[in-house]
């Protein structure tokens, strides 16, 4: 087994490995993308300074941009957004253990699906010689999603088990110890000084934006963070397949399966108690023991490749509705829709289309009668999931046609926020479909002003106005006074890059625009915003740039 060693960790091809990976990661909302536009001028020159200040032990993590992002709870998470410099230390860390623990952790695949490491990470830096496909740390979350509801619905089809036991952790992520996590590294061989710049990073790393929590919490949003959850968690998957059970865990939701109540009341014990022995708990409300009957099959859904709840056994019919014309949909090309000419398919979508938005308004209709507590789990789903392909289809027709969308759907998109506000994001990429929203702005700030308590789901609404040419001068003032009355950075930077859009240089508008960047005191809004002005190519004068951020 190779040995862990500090100078392997921080190597300069291991930072040029951890800087491919944090460059392809999916979390989009958790990138430094100032820092990552930085290094990408002179990547080689920069990685090895930061290896050269690893290895002579100079280096200092930062104390990173947080944010809030709402539940389906109503509660909310802190999502942790890494400097460059922070992310790459943290890829490399966990590349350093995933090479490592590769085997160990694969042995458990049967039972554990959320995170899977990517076959390549067993490689190490000798991946940056092989020209792979990608550098995916990990594997594409539906597939093993799938495989996820997959061993669970087999399971439940022998016929040999009639009940399930439901559970998660409370606070999973925010709670583990750091002590937990660096006994657990040591005792599989990382090397200490790893562990000690790890612990380090860890404290400054670690709480909210209003304060750390020094000793305790993951940063949720790296990819790193994950591995280590899953390695925290190793030991109670292997206490679950020594005692037989029918065990399933996607990151810290566990499903069990078994012949009785009581058996899985002696599960639920076991499991309680060795996560206490890890100073960890498991949530009490979300805790539940069921018999499966008719009304609680305990099955589940698929997710196509866009992450759309689907039936298996429907999976060709949801082809056709949609008519997804590329092959990663479903890793297979589908009845040929490829070879289908525009005027063959074109009708097919906006009849498909129909559909979707008449089910969409039917479900409207229904929540407005009827408090949405009260409708069925599956209904709620079904307007998540008509949602989404409404925007594939639209998308579709707007690149191959001059199709504009339904505006009678607006107020669909802004009752799906106010219903759904954990997923702002995806009523949002609808309303972004449109050209022009001007007729609909008091209505979209009315939803914004209701949720002053969810900075994430403000930013969001904002974002809906991505191509602001169209707001006009008294619009434009009233998010420009709003600025100084902001408390959340997250939300003044949503403001920041619509103004970015409408503003012209030489004007007293301007002006007002570039006092308020240089009194910006957030160094991650300051950072984003001279991002946006290099990714949109705003002809700043270079005195005026120098004046907001030197």
């Amino acid at each position: 087994m190779k040995k862990s060693t500090y100078e392997n960790c921080f190597s300069k091809s291991s930072l040029k490995l951890s800087w491919e990976r944090v460059i392809s990661s999916v979390g989009a909302d958790a990138k430094d993308y100032f820092g990552i536009g930085i290094f990408s001028r002179n990547t080689d020159i920069v990685l090895a300074e930061l290896s050269e200040l690893l290895l002579s032990e100079k280096y200092h993590p930062k104390r990173p941009f947080k944010y809030f992002e709402p539940k389906k709870s109503g509660t909310q998470r802190t999502k942790t957004v890494l400097n460059i410099e922070d992310a790459l230390v943290f890829q490399a860390i966990s590349n350093h253990i995933a090479e490592l623990e590769f085997s160990n952790l694969i042995e458990t695949n049967k039972c554990v699906f959320g995170s899977v490491l990517n076959e390549n990470v067993s490689k190490g830096v000798q991946l940056l010689e092989a020209e792979p496909d990608n550098f995916y740390f990990f594997e594409f979350y539906v597939e093993t999603y799938n495989r996820f509801i997959s061993s669970i619905n087999e399971t439940i089809e022998t016929g040999k088990v009639t009940h399930i036991l439901e559970t998660d952790i409370t606070g999973f992520f925010d709670a583990i110890p750091h002590s937990t996590i660096l006994l657990e590294l040591k005792n599989r061989g990382i090397d200490t000084k790893i562990l000690d710049i790890f612990a380090k990073c860890l404290n400054i790393w670690s709480g909210t934006r209003d304060c750390a929590t020094y000793g305790v919490g993951i940063p949720q949003g790296p990819a790193g963070s994950f591995l280590i959850a899953n390695i925290i968690l190793d030991s109670l998957d292997r206490l679950a397949i020594k005692n037989g059970l029918h065990y399933y865990r996607f990151m810290d939701d566990i499903r069990i399966y078994g012949k009785s109540r009581d058996e899985l009341v002696q599960c639920l014990v076991a499991i309680d108690r060795h996560l206490k022995s890890k100073s960890l708990c498991l949530n009490s409300e979300k805790t539940l023991i069921e018999l499966i009957d008719e009304h609680n099959s305990g099955k589940e859904k698929f997710l196509d490749d866009y992450g759309i709840s689907i039936e298996k056994e429907n999976k060709e019919e949801i082809s056709q509705e949609i008519l997804e014309q590329n092959i990663t949909q479903f890793r297979e090309k589908e009845n040929g829709f490829e070879s289908l000419e525009a005027k063959e398919y074109l009708p097919l979508y906006r009849n498909a289309l129909k559909d979707y938005e008449k089910k969409l308004k039917q479900f409207h209709r229904k929540s407005i009668k009827h408090d949405l507590w009260l409708i069925e789990t599956s209904e709620m789903r079904d307007f998540l999931t008509s949602s989404q392909k409404w925007r594939t289809i639209v998308k579709i027709l707007k690149d191959e046609t001059d199709y504009k969308p339904n505006e009678s759907m607006i107020n669909i998109w802004l009752f799906g926020i106010r219903a759904f506000n954990w997923k702002t994001n995806n009523f949002v990429w609808n309303l972004q479909l449109y050209e022009n929203l001007s007729d609909s702005y008091e209505d979209i700030f009315a939803v914004f002003y209701e949720f002053s308590a969810y900075e994430w789901v403000q930013y969001q609404i904002l974002s809906i106005f991505k191509d602001a040419s169209y707001l006009n001068l008294d619009e434009q003032q009233q998010l420009l006074q709003s600025i100084p009355k902001t408390d959340s950075p997250l939300v003044r930077l949503g403001y920041f890059k619509i103004l970015l859009q409408t503003i012209k240089t030489n004007t007293r508008f301007f002006q007002s625009v570039a006092e308020l960047v240089k009194d910006e005191k957030n160094v991650y809004v300051k950072n984003s915003i001279l991002n946006s002005i290099n990714k949109t190519q705003l002809k700043i004068p270079i005195e005026t740039l120098k004046n907001w951020f030197i």
